[in-house]
């Protein structure tokens, strides 16, 4: 009989605390090597798999180093405090708060220049998929009831029962008609005047940034970004071969012009601005309309491509739905990108982009990295768009924002330790939140995945090490007693470190 998965996750977490216990007491000395998977598994009674879960895990918290062809051996310690202190203090706590229980603590984290930020993802993947997580509050989409799943399960019904062959056909070109029709009367409602032969379907808003900086840069080329950014696009400039230029957001304000206009004026090579004008990952704030055109006129006035990233733009907290820079676009310098991820379907993973003046490059590039989006999934949407179906869903999806963002908010403020800013937002479905110093949040997250808790440290949200002691929530889903408790639990663990 197969043994339960809950108990075989917890032997391998009960043996990491019992070993970090060990090398805090100095029975396992620094640099010493430990016992062999097979020589530890038949000490302590457990399978050999077990112990390579607990070997993996320690190494993810930075406890035991493994080396090639020789085994694992006890890291060496870092500065700051002890690995004995860290542990009298998950212990203490654990006395304090019988529900947060003792943990094993993380080791001192000391933000690494030289650390790329593809292994800052590698570890936050380790840290987040290696525990068991009642609140996954680092994902980046809503609550599944907040989407209009049912609505869509019954079209993909009706429509594989009428339509079979649509799965044995070869989807190509640009893009559904029927769907790029739907959504440009859609995209008209708030400014977008565009033919469907303008608009490109991607899978996904990732394709759609992919190919739109393929077709504006080459690799050496520099793209300025906001600051804080969307991670995921730092990574996609490196693997492009493009430098990232970081430009300060204003809060209400969206990115510096100031800051842009005089990097515009010293740095050569520039080739395109990305910038998210509505609902700014991380910071959820709007460009104001008068910002957004003066963008336009930079970029216009510096012959380059304004990459216009408008995933969350219906995500709005009040009924109103700002423009995008693209309205005003009269001589195509806007590449302007969306996406049914963030507001309708995170399973669908259809984006689109209208290309503008390098529409035609970017057609080219997307049919030689993925030939098209899924055919079933673009009818599915055609149909719901058609259906009159997506207003009412937005209005009730805004509602529900505006509802729980303010008592996420509030929370914190309640549940946080004194000196912890909130940016509260006014779209999306993210708290950014500044901790006071010296917290460093990826400590924290070591620390909350053990209470099956997890968000973003803002060390991802930029190449250098200014947002350290930052935090990335996502409270897109019901208010609950149970959820405030998990801001409590955070807020307690941030203090712990602070005081620590």
């Amino acid at each position: 009989m197969s043994k339960n998965p809950s108990v075989l996750q917890h032997s391998y977490l009960q043996l990491a605390q019992h070993l970090r216990r060990d090398i805090a007491l100095r029975r396992y000395a620094p640099g010493e090597r430990l016992p062999s998977v097979r020589a530890l598994a038949a000490a302590q009674g457990v399978s050999v798999a077990t112990v390579v879960r607990c070997y993996r895990h320690l190494e993810v918290l930075g406890a035991v180093q493994a080396r090639n062809k020789s085994g694992i051996y006890v890291a060496q310690p870092g500065s700051g405090r002890t690995a004995s202190a860290q542990l009298d203090t998950a212990a203490e706590l654990g006395s304090r708060h019988p529900h947060v229980g003792p943990q094993p603590a993380p080791p001192p984290v000391e933000f690494d220049r030289l650390v790329s930020l593809d292994h800052r993802m590698t570890l936050l993947y380790a840290l987040t998929t290696q525990q068991p997580l009642q609140w996954g509050l680092h994902l980046a989409n809503a609550a599944p009831a907040w989407y209009p799943t049912d609505a869509l399960a019954r079209i993909a019904q009706r429509l594989l029962r009428s339509q079979p062959e649509m799965l044995g056909t070869y989807p190509t070109g640009s893009g559904l008609p029927a769907l790029r029709t739907e959504l440009v009367e859609w995209m008209a409602t708030y400014g977008l005047d565009l033919q469907p032969d303008e608009l490109l379907v991607t899978n996904g808003s990732t394709e759609a940034l992919n190919v739109a900086l393929r077709a504006v840069a080459r690799p050496g080329d520099a793209v300025v970004v906001e600051s804080p950014v969307y991670f995921g696009l730092l990574q996609m400039l490196g693997n492009l071969g493009l430098r990232a230029i970081e430009l300060p957001c204003t809060p209400g304000e969206g990115m510096s012009l100031e800051a842009l206009e005089y990097a515009l004026e010293h740095q050569s090579g520039v080739r395109a601005v990305v910038a998210m004008p509505n609902f700014q990952n991380p910071l959820g704030h709007v460009m104001p309309d008068r910002n957004k055109r003066r963008l336009l006129r930079l970029v216009e006035q510096y012959d380059l491509a304004l990459i216009e990233d408008d995933v969350f733009g219906d995500l709005s907290h009040t009924p109103h739905r700002p423009q995008p820079v693209k309205a005003w676009d009269r001589h195509g310098r806007v590449i302007y990108c969306g996406s049914s991820s963030k507001s309708i379907a995170p399973a669908f993973r259809l984006g689109w982009t209208s290309g503008g003046r390098w529409h035609a490059r970017m057609e080219s590039l997307k049919l030689s990295t993925s030939l098209a989006a899924p055919w079933l999934e673009q009818a599915v949407m055609a149909e719901f768009l058609h259906s009159g179906g997506l207003q009412p869903h937005l209005r009730r999806l805004r509602e529900r924002l505006a509802q729980t963002a303010p008592r996420a908010a509030e929370a914190v403020r309640k549940h946080f330790p004194v000196g912890t800013r909130v940016h509260s937002p006014a779209g999306g479905w993210w708290l950014w939140l500044e901790l006071p110093e010296p917290v460093d949040s990826l400590a924290l997250l070591r620390l909350a995945v053990f209470q099956g808790i997890a968000f973003t440290p803002g060390a991802l949200f930029s190449t250098s090490a200014k947002y350290t002691s930052y935090l990335r929530l996502n409270i897109a889903r019901p208010w609950t007693r149970e959820l405030e408790q998990a801001v409590r639990q955070l807020g307690q663990l941030a203090g712990s470190l602070l005081s620590g």
